[in-house]
């Protein structure tokens, strides 16, 4: 909470009737005025008037924040602000201030969330559970599922009830720890659009017409979001109902974590939504990088990698890897940072090392899941050598190599291939 706020309105003595602090229009601001909770807007900073620089004031304290700590610390700073310009995502992260405990809250996060995003701050998250008034189990536990895919994710209140995941049943507290793993072993996708977002200004989260903008139906959901451009997320935000009406756009999409691939696109569909599940897909053509999930981000670092494969209708599919030390102010600038390209042609997984400057931390790729193998397969090599430890699941069409303990830095281009039978062509 870093606005410029007052426990007072303006001053002791009042506001002047200037056009300043009576200006001619009064946009639909908190108390029907500008010095509302704030000084006057007549009053004097140094550069200029408060009306002027009442919404550049956590700006620029986020810039003195994060300029404080890189010299203090000489490593990455994190900064949290509520308060924000544009400009702010380059030092802070923000969360979206007080909500209420409400189903229609958490349905408002994802809007904000998403505005965010397109403002150039993409590490935004709101107050997971909600941060006034009591929380429910139901409410907190559907709360935790999507806040799992905020950017930045929180559970955070005022004085009311205690709404962390153990003061709830062992049944809730399981849904959440499950809602957790999964965003912890995602850490290396969400990191490398963290990477993106720094280099490229790309979103880490979207609505569905950035990507599919030639489909009109898109064009109005606000109830579900991509992350980058590979996972779709559809939450429940309506409390006692387990079934949700979701829309998948046309193209190959398989479910997470099962691998199972739907069979309905292109129309809104009807999708079992029991509390202990969120509906998460994977889009084909992608490639996601993940990792065993530690107990925290910096003890799961040194976790053998998994690579998951959902094919498009072509049996392509592409992805990328950013990995540094995590803390480094200038990891990108002295490239002491590594990046992967992984790519799928074929029934090849080709890994290519673009760089390799950072050795501190083991790399080790240890199980390649791949959806959408349409016929079995008969044999796995890696790196040219024959690979025994390899399932293929009939129905579902996935193949799992597992044990590949692949050191990622070995060199600079490996591979994985896949031999399928033709027995039924």
């Amino acid at each position: 909470m870093n606005e410029p706020s007052n426990l007072i309105d303006g001053s002791y003595d009042g506001c002047t009737n200037n056009s300043l602090d009576k200006p001619p229009f009064v946009p639909n601001v908190l108390g029907k005025s500008l010095s509302s909770k704030t000084l006057c807007p007549s009053a004097q900073h140094a550069i200029s008037s408060h009306y002027n620089l009442h919404n550049m004031y956590g700006y620029f304290e986020s810039i003195a924040t994060h300029l404080a700590l890189k010299t203090i610390r000489h490593k990455r700073p994190f900064v949290l602000s509520r308060s924000s310009f544009a400009g702010s995502g380059q030092y802070a992260a923000h969360w979206t201030g007080d909500n209420d405990a409400t189903y229609e809250d958490m349905y408002f996060s994802i809007s904000d969330i998403l505005s965010f995003n397109m403002f150039g701050m993409p590490n935004v998250g709101a107050d997971i559970c909600g941060f006034r008034d009591d929380t429910s189990e139901e409410l907190c536990t559907r709360w935790m599922q999507l806040g799992a895919f905020y950017p930045f994710m929180r559970n955070h209140n005022g004085v009311q009830k205690d709404q962390d995941p153990a003061v709830f049943s062992w049944t809730a507290q399981q849904i959440m720890k499950q809602a957790l793993i999964m965003r912890y072993s995602l850490a290396p996708f969400w990191y490398t659009l963290h990477y993106r977002a720094a280099i490229a200004s790309e979103t880490l989260l979207q609505p569905l017409h950035f990507e599919f903008f030639n489909d009109n139906k898109t064009l109005g959901i606000d109830r579900q979001f991509l992350i980058g451009r590979a996972i779709l997320v559809s939450p429940n935000l309506v409390s006692n109902v387990t079934t949700i009406q979701a829309y998948i756009p046309e193209d190959v999409w398989y479910q997470f974590p099962s691998g199972v691939q739907v069979n309905v696109v292109g129309v809104f569909a009807d999708l079992d939504a029991p509390l202990e599940k969120i509906n998460i897909h994977i889009r084909g053509g992608f490639i996601i990088p993940m990792q065993i999930p530690g107990d925290n981000l910096m003890l799961g670092r040194g976790n053998s990698f998994t690579l998951l494969i959902a094919q498009s209708a072509l049996g392509n599919a592409t992805g990328n890897l950013f990995w540094d030390d995590g803390d480094s102010m200038d990891s990108i600038e002295t490239s002491t940072y590594n990046y992967f390209e992984f790519s799928v042609v074929s029934n090849t997984l080709t890994i290519n090392a673009i760089v390799e400057n950072y050795k501190d931390s083991p790399m080790r790729l240890d199980l390649v899941r791949v959806f959408g193998v349409s016929k079995p397969v008969t044999n796995v090599t890696v790196n040219e050598k024959d690979h025994k430890e390899y399932f293929y699941n009939i129905p579902d069409q996935i193949l799992i190599v597992y044990g590949l303990d692949m050191d990622m830095l070995a060199q600079l281009i490996q591979t994985i291939k896949w031999t399928t039978t033709t027995i039924f062509d």
